[in-house]
């Protein structure tokens, strides 16, 4: 074969597993609940929250099926065991994000009880559920370096999950990003989203919490080209080292955390979702730097809600790697979204005050 022709088929390979870019568009949310099925909650507290991605199957399935990768070298979790590909249980309900370190792994115990009130959870038997809602938490670092004034807990989470709807998603100082820093600017919530060519949607959510900096030595937001249209509209440059470039919050075990939740409609084996989840992991470090490190909690979960049959698609592995390449692409912009939509605190000031110059065409 001739090497022109060689890599004109290259191409068109290319193409068909990861859509072409000029095809790819947001849902119409820009928002992980342009997947069908899933809905998001969040409970604001003072200065710590908590957020619920719900997930519901278009299958007859008590859940849907998820997988999760673990990066981070100080992790705050609870159920990821469940979401290894060796064990028994097959399906989520829910997956929690919050802040409050590892006190915040109790209002899990309220998205539960939540659930269980609505009857859904994996059957033990007549009419008993055990809702699956997999955890991760952070630590809250924009408290002025006061002690909390209130933690997440069981009411917490409880009230994040009763609040899940569709729609559009808050995005900033609400949920599990109420508390949050990214570097030295406001972190917070995310969210966004691609639909491709063939009807695969793709969504993410992100908790924004990271020890690196999603901005460089300038200013200028590491992932700015990724987006999708004239989502940003376009952002300018921060303007150099004229800027002041906060310093980060110093780092340190169980200090920070990038936490995401990515979905799609596909359907997928626990398998498939852990393959997709440790693709979709690598749009945390083309966004902030460095990534997971020894004191992030850095956790990855992925959800299908089984709209699309993987049958239906092509050939199984080369759908896995399109959605994880889409995947990997949302979680970087919703990083992005994050950061453009956190508000300054009174000891943490957020990007847009901080770079005033990238903000000045911020929708």
């Amino acid at each position: 074969m001739r090497p022109a022709r060689l890599r004109t088929v290259v191409l068109l390979l290319f193409a068909g597993v990861a859509g072409s870019a000029g095809a790819q568009k947001p849902g119409p949310n820009n928002a992980i609940t342009d997947v069908t099925g899933v809905t998001v909650g969040h409970f604001t507290g003072i200065d710590a929250g908590t957020t619920v991605v719900r997930a519901v199957s278009f299958t007859p399935s008590p859940g849907v099926p998820g997988g999760v990768t673990q990066r981070g070298g100080s992790p705050g979790t609870r159920e990821t065991d469940l979401m290894r590909p060796d064990n028994m249980v097959e399906t989520m309900n829910a997956i929690v994000l919050s802040g409050g370190s590892m006190y915040g792994l109790a209002a899990a115990s309220g998205v539960m009880r939540c659930l269980e009130a609505n009857g859904i959870g994996f059957p033990v038997g007549g009419p008993n559920v055990v809702p699956i809602a997999p955890t991760a938490v952070s630590f809250d670092r924009a408290t002025c370096n006061a002690p909390p004034a209130t933690r997440p807990d069981y009411n917490s989470g409880f009230q994040a999950c009763m609040a899940a709807s569709g729609g559009a998603v808050a995005q900033g100082n609400v949920g599990a990003g109420t508390g949050a820093v990214s570097g030295g600017v406001k972190g917070g919530i995310g969210t966004a989203s691609v639909v491709l060519p063939n009807g695969i949607v793709v969504g993410a959510l992100v908790s924004l919490n990271s020890e690196g900096t999603a901005y460089d030595a300038g200013g200028d937001l590491l992932a700015a080209s990724l987006e999708l249209g004239n989502e940003f509209r376009p952002l300018t440059k921060a303007g150099g080292q004229s800027n002041r470039v906060p310093p980060s919050l110093p780092g340190g075990a169980l200090r920070s955390g990038t936490n995401v939740v990515v979905a799609t409609n596909v359907q997928l084996t626990k398998s498939q979702a852990t393959k997709i989840a440790e693709m979709a992991d690598d749009g945390i470090s083309r966004a902030v730097n460095p990534a997971h490190t020894a004191g992030d909690s850095d956790t990855l979960f992925v959800l299908g809600t089984n709209e699309l049959a993987m049958s239906t698609l092509g050939e199984a592995n080369a759908v896995v790697t399109q959605i994880g390449t889409a995947g990997a692409n949302a979680v970087s912009r919703a990083i992005m979204h994050a950061l453009l939509a956190a508000k300054s605190t009174s000891c943490q000031p957020s990007y847009c005050d901080t770079f005033p110059a990238a903000c000045r065409n911020k929708p």
